[in-house]
């Protein structure tokens, strides 16, 4: 015989599991409508503040650029070094970055020493500028360390090319008239025991071989 409670238990069983997936089903949409629109807005949102951003709001970045985009500029200069021989001095143009104070950049490039292979430093191995300093009636004032003092074998033709080479390389500017020399900010009167440099000099070629 036909169990018809059993029946009405199946069938109630089917129509509770339909309404479960079908409530499934319901919800499972509505969260991907709702995900949609979220993830809509956040790409909208996202290309809004791409587009707000301008040239003008990273300053330090496109001011770094310029600076890597320009070449340093450069300038030409006279220096003076020591022939082969020791004996004279020779003019050699050297190309050193232009910058404010180019005065104590030519002097600073004279203490590195000369470009030409055929010439020798006209300054003792050491000597560094402490400061320069051209006051209005054109004189300039020169600040150098102890080592500018260390002439090999205290050679007083040797000592006199390096005075010459200090003055005569500054007074190459239109702006310099004479050359003060000072040692650890110290007026001496002598570099190192010949040539005196008590008071500012004026420029001499007697020293330069053309």
């Amino acid at each position: 015989m036909w169990d018809f409670n059993r029946l009405r238990e199946h069938e109630k069983q089917c129509r509770a599991l339909r309404v479960r997936l079908l409530l499934l089903a319901v919800m499972v949409g509505t969260l991907l409508v709702l995900g949609g629109c979220n993830l809509s807005e956040r790409l909208h949102s996202f290309k809004g503040s791409r587009a707000q951003v301008q040239p003008g709001d990273l300053p330090e970045m496109t001011n770094e650029l310029d600076s890597m985009a320009k070449p340093q500029e450069m300038t030409k200069v006279v220096l003076y070094f020591k022939d082969s021989d020791g004996r004279c001095l020779v003019p050699e143009r050297q190309e050193i970055p232009k910058v404010t104070g180019i005065g104590r950049a030519a002097l600073e490039a004279l203490c590195r020493g000369p470009v030409s292979k055929d010439l020798k430093p006209s300054l003792p191995a050491g000597t560094e500028v402490r400061g320069v300093n051209v006051k209005s009636d054109g004189t300039c004032v020169v600040d150098l360390n102890q080592a500018a003092t260390k002439i090999p074998g205290q050679d007083p033709k040797a000592e006199a090319l390096a005075v010459s080479a200090i003055v005569n390389t500054l007074t190459g500017f239109p702006t310099v008239k004479k050359v003060q020399i000072l040692i650890e900010g110290q007026i001496k009167k002598t570099l190192a025991g010949h040539i005196p440099i008590d008071a500012p000099l004026p420029r001499n070629m007697a020293f330069v071989k053309e």
